[in-house]
């Protein structure tokens, strides 16, 4: 008897809500995102820069870090048939990073060991700071649009309770729609964090595997140089 007397009592709790879910004027997302407020502007402005460093670096990483076997395999034979030239031409026709540094090794190819792989060392830090250029940004975007998003939060709050203060005024709905307009930065901050940050990490593990690609593959030439030297030497 309780449980039906309830039942009735909250029926027309129930139609109201009803109601005024059915009249409420349903809003887009992007005009939800646009009460987000000026706070969404850096949030925007960073998100373009993480897409485009994202692109760029996948880009750039593609050119410089590919791997080519057949490419190797025909330097290493040029130079054990003692063509240090035709070797030398053929690394700086190609866009590697490995075989810019294979190149550095050759054109010092008559000096002592150490000296070429000094050499080579030196062009391979030079490749190495290109593929990671540029990835500062990811990190910076990644930690400063979270930040963002909550400090929009925090001014949205702050207004909302001093809007209180000056108007008397406890209304629920007023106070949850600022909220949920100003819940918007933290959400908008936290999906470019999001973005940017996996982003950086993606990108810095195909960066690690392309620098192990050039220790590899520099060790190789080098070890075929040494080769072709003592054999040099020997004859």
């Amino acid at each position: 008897m309780n449980l039906f007397v309830l039942l009735q009592a909250a029926n027309p709790v129930v139609e109201m809500a009803e109601q005024t879910a059915q009249t409420a004027p349903e809003e887009s997302y992007f005009s939800l995102i646009l009460k987000g407020g000026w706070i969404l502007l850096p949030i925007f402005l960073l998100s373009l820069l993480a897409i485009y460093v994202i692109i760029n670096k996948w880009l750039v990483i593609n050119r410089l870090g590919k791997k080519d076997s057949v490419w190797l395999s025909r330097v290493i034979e040029l130079i054990h048939e003692g063509k240090i030239d035709k070797a030398l031409k053929f690394c700086i026709e190609r866009p590697y990073a490995s075989a810019k540094v294979i190149a550095a090794g050759l054109k010092e190819f008559e000096l002592s060991d150490k000296e070429i792989e000094e050499a080579m060392e030196v062009e391979a830090r030079q490749q190495v700071s290109i593929l990671e250029n540029q990835m500062n940004w990811l990190g910076i975007t990644a930690s400063i649009a979270p930040m963002l998003g909550f400090l929009g939060t925090i001014f949205g709050v702050i207004k909302i309770f001093y809007d209180i203060a000056r108007t008397n005024d406890l209304a629920i709905d007023t106070i949850s729609t600022g909220l949920y307009q100003k819940m918007i930065c933290s959400g908008a901050g936290l999906l470019v964090g999001i973005i940017a940050y996996s982003g950086y990490y993606l990108l810095n593990g195909r960066i690690d595997k392309a620098v192990v690609n050039i220790d590899k593959e520099s060790n190789e030439v080098l070890k075929a140089i040494r080769m072709n030297k003592k054999g040099t030497l020997e004859a």
